[in-house]
């Protein structure tokens, strides 16, 4: 199978309602406001430092302000807005401000740094939240000071730890649920391998490997194990941790198997996939509210954070192995469960969602409220009662997904295109510059577009993903050598300015199982659910006009939802896919615009969808 490489953020920048949603969440939702709506996001914990995180929340406020950041930046510089790359700019200026002569990026004093009793802290995590904003500026903006001072942060912290110095020491005294910090340092690991793909020096891959190897060296139990190694390696231990902790570690070990020869970490990895699958829905999303727990069934809850982190680690799956399945799963996620779990006009999300959702609402239960209200359910544009971790990662979700829209191929000249969207890249292959646009109405239409213009003939690979569920895919491309492999659609000529490439899937409904014999029913990319109607209640007012906490209420309180038996043996069974023409493709998750009919019965994608049946039953029609 092919390898890639990623490319620079700013390299692929979005089109169609990918940049429509960016800039209407920057100009009109909670993303550029988060600050302004919240103490959590406004407290600076990078400037004003703490001595100890010995009390568990203590460094929250540091993942709460990074994430935010971290996303902020990114979609201020992928939709090019002025205003906001002005603010965005002067919010990492103040943050690459706040080093200290030394190097010191992070939250603890002077006094306190790196003298933490074992258990929980929150030193390696609360660095990373601060570094990847800066690494993203860097990346976007081209100056090499916020590299300069990310490396210098790196290298101090790398001076601490080490062989006979380990990071991940779980105090006896600490029980399993208070070292929630220490657990997400493995996430530093995302800064080391940006820097070792950036800059080529080792000294940061052989720190990213020690980190994982003393990760995994950790007595155990201890919270958030699910990815240590020698968990992976015992074929009967199930997944049990906090979700979003599940999922970003999956990085860390990714990185690490990538790094070296090992039949155990190689084993690892298989162990880690294939149990992730097990607790995964047909939306794309893990199941975990917040723990990983049961089947995935159609009403278990998921959580933003874990959508976003999941995302994130399935773009590095593709990108080490090259296996289409996970650019399927990233599109199946990025247009299902992350869409249908925020309002599209990007003024709340929330926190805990669900494929079937009779009601979003604060009483609903999750895992952590005793069958009492847990709060998770409801929309907010902060959930800061709760914990507002989910706004700031929802924020990083879609820049995410935008940047790993197209690859570069790892052993030759070439790009690859992963997850399909409007977009135009701008990058080089060899010594070549090359834009290619790419015009589509995906994930609403199959059919995509693309217009290469490179500055020269350019004689390379260019390769196209074949989504798993296309039963047949027709290629146009004039004097292109083509073939298929591993999923992949090669083509393969000297590339002349203006050269089109063509593709349309071909695709039928179809049904993705859940546990106990219900159907979940697709077409191409897209979940279609029964919509129900919701009524919403404002619970809670913000200071900023036109944001609110509210519950989502069905209509008909307490009334069973009756829908028709699905005949399986039906062609599409018995659905036609109907398009329409009122329909904004500017904004198509306010209104769909295309939707499944059998009869009465009308389907529309679940991201545009409050409250909604997901999943069906089977029968005679």
């Amino acid at each position: 199978m092919p390898t890639f490489r990623t490319l620079p953020l700013g390299a692929i920048r979005p089109l169609g309602w990918l940049l429509s949603q960016l800039q209407h969440d920057l100009d009109d939702g909670f993303a550029s406001r988060l600050d302004q709506l919240t103490r959590h996001a406004a407290n600076n914990l990078f400037e004003q430092r703490i001595e100890s995180s010995s009390a568990q929340v203590a460094w929250w406020d540091s993942e709460t302000r990074g994430n935010w950041l971290w996303g902020y930046v990114m979609m201020a510089g992928l939709a090019g807005s002025p205003a906001h790359l002005d603010r965005t700019r002067s919010l990492v200026e103040a943050l690459k401000a706040s080093q200290d002569a030394d190097g010191y990026i992070g939250i603890y004093s002077p006094a306190s740094r790196y003298a933490h009793l074992a258990g929980e802290n929150g030193e390696l995590w609360g660095q990373s939240r601060a570094l990847l904003p800066l690494l993203a500026y860097y990346e976007l903006s081209g100056d090499p000071a916020y590299l300069q001072a990310v490396e210098k942060a790196v290298r101090l912290t790398m001076a601490q730890y080490g062989p006979g110095r380990s990071y991940f020491q779980r105090g006896e005294q600490k029980g399993r649920d208070v070292l929630t910090g220490l657990a997400h340092g493995l996430c530093y690991c995302d800064v080391l391998e940006w820097l070792f793909a950036l800059t080529g020096d080792e000294d940061y891959s052989e720190f990213g490997r020690w980190l994982y190897a003393d990760f995994s060296a950790m007595p155990r139990p201890f919270f958030s194990d699910d990815l240590a190694q020698p968990n992976l390696l015992e074929s009967q231990h199930p997944f049990s941790g906090h979700a979003v902790h599940t999922a970003e570690h999956l990085r860390a070990l990714l990185w690490a198997a990538s790094l070296e020869d090992s039949p155990q970490t190689d084993r690892g990895v298989r162990a880690a996939l294939a149990r992730l699958r097990d607790y995964c829905l047909p939306s794309g999303a893990l199941l975990g509210d917040e723990a990983i727990h049961g089947l995935p069934t159609p009403d278990i809850g998921y959580e933003y954070c874990t959508l976003t982190e999941l995302l994130f680690s399935l773009s590095s799956a593709l990108q080490k192995s090259g296996d289409i399945f996970f650019g399927d799963w990233m599109e199946t996620l990025a247009f299902n469960a992350a869409q249908g779990a925020r309002l599209a006009d990007g003024t709340a999300i929330a926190y805990l969602s669900s494929d079937t959702r009779r009601e979003a609402s604060a009483r609903v239960a999750d895992a952590y409220s005793n069958d009492q209200g847990g709060g998770r359910f409801k929309y907010s544009p902060t959930h800061e009662d709760v914990a507002c971790c989910c706004n700031p990662n929802s924020v990083r979700f879609l820049p995410h997904t935008i940047s790993r829209m197209w690859l570069s191929l790892a052993d030759r000249p070439g790009l690859a295109a992963v997850v399909y969207g409007s977009c135009r890249l701008k990058t080089r292959v060899g010594a070549i510059p090359v834009e290619i646009r790419e015009d589509t109405g995906y994930p609403f239409s199959n059919r995509v577009t693309f217009t290469i213009q490179p500055e020269a003939p350019l004689d390379c690979a260019l390769l196209f993903r074949r989504p798993g569920w296309a039963s047949a895919v027709q290629v146009e491309a004039a004097g292109a050598d083509s073939h298929e492999e591993s999923g992949w659609i090669h083509l393969h000529k000297t590339w002349q300015p203006g050269d089109v490439v063509c593709l349309e899937f071909e695709t039928g409904v179809r049904g993705v199982p859940y546990p106990g014999g219900a159907l979940s029913l697709h077409y191409g990319p897209l979940q279609f659910a029964a919509a129900l109607a919701p009524v919403f209640k404002e619970t809670k007012d913000y200071p900023l006009p036109g944001f609110h906490d509210y519950d989502v209420l069905p209509v008909s309180p307490g009334e069973e939802v009756f829908l028709p038996m699905i005949e399986e043996s039906s062609p599409n069974f018995g659905f036609t896919v109907v398009e329409d023409p009122g329909a904004d493709l500017r904004s198509p998750w306010s209104r769909a615009p295309i939707r499944l009919k059998r009869g009465s019965l009308e389907l529309v994608p679940l991201g545009c969808t409050i409250l909604r049946q997901a999943h069906f039953h089977i029968g005679p029609a």
